[in-house]
């Protein structure tokens, strides 16, 4: 691939100078529908001429100066699938209809230091995928420096995929029959027959993913996080998930109808590879050294909070702790509290089933929503996702970052002990936590499907 320079000069105007403002609509909110060039933020490698082009693509911008501050917010666990307050007076009690207190103490207002150079969205499975497929490619190199990858056509050799299979299959697995892609994850997706059990796989199932590491990272998701962090009982929520033939399992990476889905079921030191892979592959693109990484909370929170002194954004939880726009749509993808309508239907139905269980008893409502909080006060499907949504979903903020808030809450840098700090909720959280100031813990060696990242770009 030719490289494109840029002068020293470009460089540091693209680091002290805004970006060109993202169009933002405070009033219609919602999912976005004006046109985007998606395709600009596929490959990073490939698709920009030079480094300023990418980042104006793909970076959100929150300058040095800008008022910084919080509201406060709580600090949280995950705790098989659920939200669960971390510290304060309802230690260990699930967050739900605001019985925790916000036990993070609100900033004054500060004025930034530094700017902050941050991804507009969340890493998808699209951009991770190019990170696999970079790794597959040199781990090739290394097995066969004379191995032709691509063929005139744009697809994979035959002779690529069959040395794919030679050494990164199972044990005990022959060798499948594959069709060529122009993709690794149209590779990955074509379902292939084991012969030793007759029974049709996708390629991944058949693959020892073990083996594709970076610098000793192993690369691929762990998946199985799909059915082991959705233990809910409900019927209304996630528990439709728990099964050992998950679909969202199988397809979720590989599949391109969730290319501009957020990448998530990651440890920490997987983000962290992927952010020194793409660190490497900015620098050969511009000549200088570019240092990706994972925020800082204080990084992520000056994201987060920034506004412009012009600004009416929604995005501010201070104004707005509905997560509602003015015209009622939602503007983040959350979970949200039924309305009185939605819990007299849930009544109705329950009271329904309960009669044809021979159960007549269960008519104390009260006693329902202590038994049950989750099935008796959350709606999944109002805010526009049941799971993840594409990362482009909803508007940004001033920053231009898009799904900031919800979504798949994001990683940081910023460790206690064994716990690392993700901050701004996700697609399983009530929005009583989409503070720029609440913060969860997650073991930074575990994965999860609530969790993706955002990471910041820097120049040394």
């Amino acid at each position: 691939m030719k490289l494109t320079l840029i002068t020293l000069f470009n460089i540091l105007v693209l680091f002290t100078c805004p970006l060109r403002a993202q169009k933002f609509d405070p009033v219609n909110g919602g999912f976005e529908t004006r046109e985007r060039k998606i395709q600009a933020q596929t490959n990073p490698r490939l698709q920009r001429k030079n480094l300023e082009e990418w980042m104006e693509v793909n970076l959100g911008y929150a300058p040095a100066g800008g008022l910084i501050q919080h509201n406060g917010g709580y600090s949280y666990t995950w705790l098989q699938g659920y939200p669960v307050v971390w510290k304060g007076p309802n230690e260990g009690q699930r967050i739900i209809k605001s019985n925790a207190t916000k036990d993070i103490e609100p900033l004054k207002p500060y004025a930034a230091s530094k700017c902050v150079c941050i991804f507009n969205h969340e890493v998808s499975n699209k951009e991770y995928l190019d990170f696999i497929t970079d790794v597959f490619l040199e781990k090739m190199r290394m097995l066969n420096p004379k191995l032709t990858f691509i063929d005139k056509k744009g697809n994979f050799t035959d002779s690529f995929l069959q040395s794919l299979v030679k050494h990164f299959l199972k044990p005990g697995v022959a060798v499948p029959k594959m069709k060529t892609g122009s993709t690794l994850g149209s590779v990955l997706i074509q379902q292939v027959k084991d012969s030793i059990t007759q029974k049709e796989n996708l390629l991944h199932e058949l693959l020892d993913l073990a083996k594709i590491t970076f610098d000793g990272t192993r690369v691929f998701p762990d998946v199985t996080g799909w059915n082991s962090n959705f233990t809910w009982s409900s019927g209304n929520g996630p528990s439709t998930w728990s099964s050992g033939n998950d679909p969202m399992a199988l397809y979720y990476l590989c599949h391109p109808s969730y290319g501009d889905y957020p990448i998530c079921n990651l440890s920490q030191s997987q983000a962290m590879a992927y952010c020194q892979w793409l660190s490497a592959q900015l620098s050969a693109l511009s000549g200088k050294e570019i240092v990706v990484s994972l925020p800082t909370e204080t990084e992520w929170i000056q994201a987060a909070s920034y506004e412009r002194e012009d600004s009416k954004s929604y995005y501010k939880p201070s104004i707005n702790p509905y997560w509602r726009n003015a015209k009622g749509v939602y503007i983040a993808n959350h979970v949200v509290y039924k309305t009185p309508e939605q819990l007299t239907q849930y009544k109705d139905w329950l009271m329904r089933k309960n009669k044809l269980e021979g159960d007549s008893t269960n008519a104390d409502w009260d006693s329902i929503s202590r038994a049950d909080p989750v099935a008796y006060y959350l709606d999944y499907m109002s805010d526009g996702g049941f799971y993840s949504t594409p990362v482009f979903s909803y508007w940004p903020n001033d920053a231009g970052c898009y799904n900031i808030f919800g979504n798949v809450a994001e990683m940081t840098s910023t460790t206690e002990g064994e716990m690392m700090v993700v901050k701004g909720g996700s697609f399983m959280d009530v929005g009583d936590v989409l503070f720029p100031g609440s913060r969860a813990l997650v073991y930074s060696g575990e994965s999860m499907p609530m969790v993706g990242f955002r990471p910041v770009v820097k120049m040394r």
